[in-house]
């Protein structure tokens, strides 16, 4: 079975550097054979001095989505389009109020955009260019912030209200997980909800009728994607269960038919700071004390067994984002 993948993040900048905000100095986009254990740089991007921070900026890849021939891909506060065929960039979508994007998705001739810096889903007609904003708590979408304020320029507007993530597509209706508030929204009824009490839910995928969201403290959670339903909880292990190293912050994931592929990120020392809570609902109760583990992608069967895990090199991405499994 071929097991390749691209994965989307960010490449740390040195260890006295790793302060809020500054963590990362920038984004790649990296193809990794999981059967051979093999990690190629298919595309690295620094965005350029006019649409970040000026202040060391943490620059990095977040999510993205393979269209027709090519990947729509975003940084922090652009979104990129490359060939997917040799991962060139073909244009750069750009606006003053992106913040901390963390997902893009293409349906129906629409671009989706989780601008996480300001709760909100952006969304743009391809062919007109007309834009609308979509505040995930049905709020003003300027309620905080000026509407002519260059947000690019800010290194974080945190503490978000909702702080959404994914954008999915489910019977035509988009909907975006939000982290605050533990749970999944349709954007045309936001009545319609999916709640994920397991943790603060972070990625999804859908596959066939099972609609499956990782938490940042390393559940994978399934639910019927017809009714709504939970149908399965699943609490990962890694590959010694006894260990008392904490997982490491869990956010992509690919379904195939036999397994699922989810993505772990090392902690670093400014989470403990910056996200003391979030820190103690992931650890649960391992030991914050103890090593952490590596970034590294890890393999389950669909019943949630670990079956193998691939560290990522250290010169590679060290805080993953999407997986996506390429085609032949």
């Amino acid at each position: 079975m071929d097991e390749k993948f691209l994965i989307s993040g960010g490449i740390p900048r040195t260890l006295g550097e790793l302060m809020q905000g500054h963590a990362f100095k920038k984004a790649e986009l990296a193809e990794i054979d999981f059967q051979r254990k093999t990690y190629i740089p298919k595309c690295t991007y620094t965005t350029p001095a006019s649409h970040c921070s000026d202040k060391k900026p943490s620059i990095g890849f977040t999510g993205f989505c393979i269209y027709k021939d090519t990947i729509f891909i975003a940084t922090r506060t652009e979104v990129l389009v490359l060939s997917s065929h040799d991962y060139s960039i073909l244009k750069v979508i750009n606006d003053p109020l992106f913040n901390d994007i963390h997902d893009v998705l293409i349906h129906d001739g629409f671009l989706y955009v989780a601008v996480t810096g300001m709760d909100a889903v952006f969304v743009f007609d391809l062919e007109t260019h007309e834009k609308t904003i979509k505040n995930v708590l049905q709020k003003d979408p300027f309620h905080r912030f000026n509407e002519n304020t260059n947000l690019n320029k800010i290194a974080s507007l945190k503490p978000h209200e909702a702080h959404p993530n994914h954008v999915f597509c489910l019977h035509d209706e988009i909907w975006v997980t939000r982290l605050k508030q533990k749970d999944a929204i349709s954007l045309k009824n936001p009545n319609k909800k999916i709640t994920i009490e397991e943790g603060l839910p972070h990625d999804g995928f859908l596959r066939n009728k099972d609609l499956y969201f990782t938490t940042v403290n390393g559940y994978v959670v399934v639910f019927n994607a017809e009714t709504l339903q939970k149908t399965k909880t699943i609490k990962l292990t890694g590959a010694n269960p006894k260990s008392r190293s904490p997982l490491g912050w869990c956010r992509g994931i690919y379904v195939d038919e036999a397994f699922f592929y989810v993505g772990f990120t090392q902690l670093r020392t400014t989470k403990v700071t910056e996200n003391l809570e979030w820190l103690k609902a992931m650890a649960e109760e391992k030991s914050l004390f103890e090593k952490p583990a590596p970034t590294r992608i890890e393999k389950y069967t669909l019943a949630g067994l670990y079956v193998d895990s691939f560290e990522l090199p250290k010169n590679g991405v060290y805080t993953i984002f999407n997986i996506e499994k390429i085609s032949n």
